[in-house]
């Protein structure tokens, strides 16, 4: 959750973004939006790596799952404003046949012809509507680390899911969602999780019980259907198995933990960038860099990260984590006193 930097630049084309992963000799997996800039960039960088230095670990790309479902809420979100306002029409409607038969109105017999036509299409909207969104919700649920069963989910399990959710996704309005989730690299997430799973733990029995149980404690499963059920999860979540070998159970759940679907840090930045914009219009790279030393150094309020900021997270060491002091601290004496750390390091 660190931004280790933040460019004003005057494009984003492929060659502006491989001058920027140039530094980034031993990354592995990049998750960014469709862009085609980055895609290229990435995939040039990682052409190259395999040209350059065969033995080392293969540079991947994943797709951001958020923009795909904040494309796909859009979408959703107009079909249901649609769905709403034709039961506001039904209802008006419905309040002019009540007025026309409470003044005794010959009109009040067409009226309420038109007022069941006006529900009929209510009701028809909004089943479909209905209908887009259990879609949605399949193709949601598909691109997610585990299934609703507590299983580790797999391409071939989400790649099925994803082709009968997008057959009822239908029109030019979806493309761009269907393409999204058609994309191979929106499941390389779950490629890089198993390969990292199998090192972790190369007992498949094993791992996948490890799996399990880190779902039973940190993916909030539904309540069990039955008491039998709610028992055996129960059970499941405290003991140890039988024979574990040494930090089974902690590598796989640092797998699970470092699992990346989305570039979540891009989009937070993002929100704390577009105030500064909707204020001032114009973001130059000084601003930027306020910016990002401010996001770097704000503690979380919640989650795994709680109390400590970024810069803690990533094992930086710092004589202070308050923004600022850092911003008050003599350059000078502050590059000394981090190289000082480094060599007794």
């Amino acid at each position: 959750m660190t931004a280790v930097f933040c460019r004003v630049a005057d494009d984003r084309s492929a060659a502006t973004w491989a001058e920027r992963l140039k530094p980034f000799d031993r990354l592995q997996f990049v998750v960014s939006d469709a862009a085609r800039g980055i895609a290229k960039a990435v995939t040039q960088r990682a052409e190259a790596r395999r040209h350059d230095a065969p033995d080392a670990p293969p540079l991947e790309q994943g797709l951001d799952v958020f923009h795909t479902a904040m494309h796909a809420r859009r979408i959703l979100g107009r079909h249901w404003r649609a769905a709403e306002a034709a039961w506001r029409r039904a209802e008006a409607a419905d309040a002019r046949v009540a007025e026309a038969r409470r003044r005794g109105l010959r009109e009040a017999r067409p009226l309420a012809a038109r007022a069941r036509a006006a529900w009929k299409r209510a009701a028809a909207e909004l089943q479909r509507v209905e209908r887009l969104e259990s879609a949605w919700g399949r193709a949601h649920a598909a691109l997610e680390v585990f299934r609703p069963d507590g299983r580790l989910n797999d391409r071939p399990a989400a790649e099925a899911e994803l082709a009968a959710a997008t057959a009822e996704l239908p029109g030019p309005e979806w493309t761009p969602v269907r393409q999204a989730l058609h994309d191979r690299r929106s499941l390389a997430f779950l490629d890089r999780m198993h390969r990292r799973l199998q090192q972790a733990e190369p007992d498949p029995a094993r791992r996948e019980a490890e799996a399990w149980r880190w779902w039973l404690r940190h993916g909030r499963p539904r309540p069990a259907a039955t008491p039998a059920i709610a028992l055996v999860r129960a059970v499941a979540r405290r003991p140890e198995l039988a024979e574990p070998p040494p930090g089974a159970a902690k590598s796989v759940a640092a797998v699970l933990a470092t699992t990346v679907r989305a570039s979540s840090v891009v989009e937070c930045l993002n929100g704390v960038l577009r105030m500064q914009q909707a204020r001032h219009k114009r973001m130059t790279q000084p601003m930027l860099d306020l910016k990002r030393l401010y996001w770097n150094c704000h503690r979380f309020g919640s989650g795994p990260r709680r109390g400590r900021c970024p810069y803690q997270v990533l094992g930086l060491v710092l004589p202070t984590a308050d923004f600022w002091e850092l911003l008050q601290a003599d350059p000078a004496a502050l590059t000394q006193q981090l190289s000082t750390q480094q060599d007794g390091g």
